[in-house]
C-alpha cells in the first residue's frame, strides 16, 4: 500500500528565497553603493595618472634617449590595462549582479587571464628595474657600457613574454559552471558563474605555487638588490673626508693640510660618480 499521495510534499526550506540568497551571497545596498564609490574613485585616479603616464613617456621618444622611461611605460601599461579590464567587471558581476555570470566561458578566463598578467608583469618590471639601479649605482661605469635602451627595452619584452607564460595556467583552471540545478536536473541558467573548475588538492598547488613565483621570489630579490644599492650607498657617503690617508697615523706623517685637502677631491669624486650614475639613467 502506497502511504506517500496521504501527505503532501514538504516545501523546500529555500524555496522563497532569493537565488543569491541561496547561493550565500546578498550584499546589503550600502555595501554596493560604498564599494561603487571606492571603485569609482579607484579607477578615475588609476586611469587618469596611468594614462598621462603614458602620454608623457610617448611624448618624450624625441628627446634624449633613457632607459626609465621603459620601465614606467611596463608600469603603467600594466596598472592601466587591469584597471580597464578588472574594475568595470567586478563592479559590475561583483558587487551589483553577482548572478548569473554574463560575460561566458572565454570572458571569465580572459577576465582572470589578465589580472594575472598585469600582476607578474608588475612585479617583474619593478625587480628588473631594482637590478639595473643596483648595477647603475655600484657599477656605474659598467653600467653605463651595458645598460642601454636597446637592451632595456629587450629586457621588458622578456618580462611581458615570461608573465604571459605564466599567467596561461590561470585561464585554464577558471571558467564557467552553473552552481544550481533544475527539478529536471537541467543546469539553473541563473546560477551560472565564473569559478574554479580544478579540484581542492590541484586549486592548493597551484596558489602555493602562484604565492611563490609572484610574491615571494621577486620579493625576495628586489630587497636583496635595494639592499646591496643601499648599503653601497652609505658606504660611499660615510667615508671620512681624508679617505686618502687611509689611517690616523697616515695623517700625521704627511704635510699639515694635506689631509684637510683632500675633502674637495672627495667632493668631486662623488659628484663625478653620482653624474655618471645619473647620465646612465
Amino acid at each position: 500500500m502506497e502511504t506517500s499521495s496521504l501527505w503532501p510534499p514538504r516545501p523546500s526550506p529555500s524555496a522563497g528565497l532569493s537565488l543569491e540568497a541561496r547561493l550565500g551571497v546578498d550584499t546589503r545596498l550600502w555595501a554596493k553603493v560604498l564599494f561603487t564609490a571606492l571603485y569609482s574613485l579607484i579607477f578615475a585616479l588609476g586611469t587618469a595618472g596611468n594614462a598621462l603616464s603614458v602620454h608623457v613617456v610617448l611624448k618624450a621618444r624625441a628627446g634624449r634617449p633613457g632607459r626609465l622611461r621603459y620601465h614606467v611605460l611596463s608600469l603603467a601599461l600594466s596598472a592601466l590595462l587591469l584597471l580597464l579590464i578588472s574594475v568595470p567587471m567586478e563592479l559590475y558581476n561583483f558587487v551589483w549582479s553577482h548572478y548569473p555570470w554574463v560575460f561566458g566561458d572565454l570572458g571569465c578566463r580572459g577576465y582572470y587571464f589578465v589580472r594575472e598578467l598585469c600582476a607578474y608583469a608588475t612585479v617583474l618590471s619593478v625587480a628588473s628595474l631594482s637590478a639595473e639601479r643596483c648595477l647603475a649605482v655600484c657599477q656605474p661605469l659598467r653600467a653605463r657600457r651595458l645598460l642601454t635602451p636597446r637592451r632595456t627595452r629587450r629586457l621588458l619584452s622578456l618580462v611581458w613574454v615570461a608573465s604571459l607564460g605564466l599567467a596561461l595556467p590561470m585561464a585554464v583552471i577558471m571558467g564557467q559552471k552553473h552552481e544550481m540545478e533544475r527539478a529536471d536536473g537541467e543546469p539553473e541558467p541563473a546560477s551560472r558563474v565564473c569559478t574554479v573548475l580544478v579540484s581542492r588538492a590541484t586549486l592548493q598547488v597551484f596558489i602555493q605555487v602562484n604565492v611563490l613565483v609572484s610574491f615571494v621570489l621577486p620579493l625576495a630579490l628586489t630587497a636583496f638588490l635595494n639592499g646591496i644599492t643601499v648599503n653601497h650607498l652609505v658606504a660611499l657617503y660615510s667615508q671620512e673626508p681624508s679617505w686618502l690617508c687611509m689611517s690616523s697615523a697616515g695623517c700625521r706623517t704627511m704635510p699639515a693640510g694635506s689631509c684637510t685637502a683632500t675633502s674637495p677631491m672627495m667632493d668631486g669624486l662623488m659628484s663625478s660618480m653620482t653624474s655618471i650614475t645619473i647620465s646612465t639613467w
